[in-house]
């Protein structure tokens, strides 16, 4: 087998002011690291993650590969012409980039649009022979029902994050959510990976806490009621992202309880019920949303909520209202985010015909700025009240009660409470 050249994977910065650029805790980028495990053998690899090391200039990998976000599309751009001076090879992929292909190309040697595993091959192959193509586009949604290598998480940097062990076992959605890239992305049709393979590589991770990064676990509930089973008696613990419609269902709380799930990421983004049918979330009832809460900590899960202001029937209330809700349900950890115009969501298409977006400054699109113009805020006013609604919602008195309760998952929430605060 041919000897390939070297590759020097980078996963770019996220931007200084940026919630994920003050955090101390980090989580590594698993698409990049899937990436890597796909390469064939012959090629010797190099990864960088920007956001716990520093990028070597000078090295002598000959080809270059970012994956690449919308906030972080300046700083991947940056690095891509500071390496091309130099004389090297880049290719960028990930989701900005597929949205957005000939701006990125103006940064690189060649980009790539999509899911990345079965063209990834085909990309190395034609930079070996000297005819690399200024774009690819992957044929469709990979199939995951074949077995793919399992990610390089080798290559992390130890000690540096909060967790090394991520891992994925499905992709796409089919809620395809206003302000939501994923359907964009990843498609509206759920696909599964192999559960053996899921479980085999599952084993194998190094940490004791595990997060399953799929956009909703439950998606497919007789695949997700097996793996619980098959994960049972496995000694981590581990989180992931559902709807909060699980609580309606007392047997898969128990599965998932027994098995070591101690987190779950729930997206509730709105308390207010025209907000969550304009944005596509029908299914979601508001008025719920306590009970269903109660329930799930019931069984020793904490909740990491997801919340977002600046929505249409968004008025003045709305930060109190969160406020309440939050401290009311003693939510472990929480996430508000400034609604934001993501490319390729329906929401930013609206916003467009409406005149109302204010900036394509993509190292501002961190969820934490305010780029358009609310219905019924100013800019800045939104700004300020979002601001002012995390301080009081990250003090010390409001993350004591929060989380200091007697529950077995407080090693799970207490760091990220203090990194949000940060």
């Amino acid at each position: 087998m041919a000897q390939g050249c070297k590759i020097l994977f980078i996963f770019p910065k996220w931007p200084e002011k940026s919630l994920w650029g003050q955090l101390s805790y980090k989580f590594p980028p698993l698409g990049l690291l899937t990436i890597a495990g796909v390469t064939p053998e012959q090629y010797d690899i190099d990864f960088v993650d920007e956001n716990v090391q520093p990028i070597d200039y000078d090295t002598d990998a000959q080809l270059i590969a970012l994956s690449v976000m919308t906030p972080l599309a300046p700083r991947a751009y940056e690095i891509g012409d500071a390496f091309r001076k130099r004389g090297k090879t880049v290719v960028m992929g990930g989701i900005h980039v597929s949205l957005n292909p000939d701006e990125a190309g103006s940064h690189a040697d060649a980009v790539v649009a999509g899911e990345a595993e079965q063209i990834w091959p085909l990309v190395l192959e034609d930079h070996s022979r000297g005819q690399l193509k200024a774009h690819y586009c992957a044929k469709g949604l990979i199939d995951l029902s074949e077995a793919y290598p399992p990610p390089r998480r080798d290559l992390l940097a130890t000690g540096k994050y909060l967790t090394r062990s991520t891992i994925q076992l499905m992709r796409g959605c089919p809620f395809d959510c206003e302000f939501c890239s994923v359907t964009a992305f990843s498609g509206r049709k759920f696909r599964h990976q192999p559960l053996d393979a899921f479980v085999a590589d599952y084993r194998t991770l190094p940490d004791r806490f595990v997060f399953i990064v799929d956009d909703n676990l439950l998606a497919k509930r007789s695949v997700a009621m097996d793996l619980f089973d098959r994960l049972r008696g496995i000694p981590k613990w581990w989180g992931s992202q559902v709807t909060i419609s699980v609580a309606d269902n007392e047997e898969l709380l128990k599965k998932m309880a027994a098995c070591g799930c101690k987190s779950l990421f729930i997206g509730f983004e709105s308390l207010n019920q025209e907000n969550l049918d304009g944005i596509g979330k029908k299914f979601i009832r508001a008025s719920k949303n306590a009970d269903r809460i109660k329930r799930i900590q019931d069984h020793g899960i904490g909740i990491l909520g997801s919340f977002i202001v600046g929505l249409d029937h968004d008025d003045a209330s709305v930060f109190e209202g969160l406020y309440d809700f939050i401290t009311a349900n003693r939510v472990e950890a929480f996430l508000i985010n400034v609604l934001t115009p993501f490319p390729g969501t329906h929401l930013t298409r609206r916003l467009e015909r409406e005149g109302r977006i204010l900036s394509r400054d993509w190292s501002k699109y961190d969820m934490n700025t305010v780029l358009y113009r609310p219905r019924n805020f100013s800019p800045e006013e939104l700004q300020a009240r979002f601001d002012e609604l995390n301080r009081s919602l990250y003090s010390w008195s409001s993350i004591a009660r929060r989380t200091l309760k007697p529950r077995k998952n407080m090693l799970v929430f207490v760091p990220q409470n203090l990194g949000y605060r940060k």
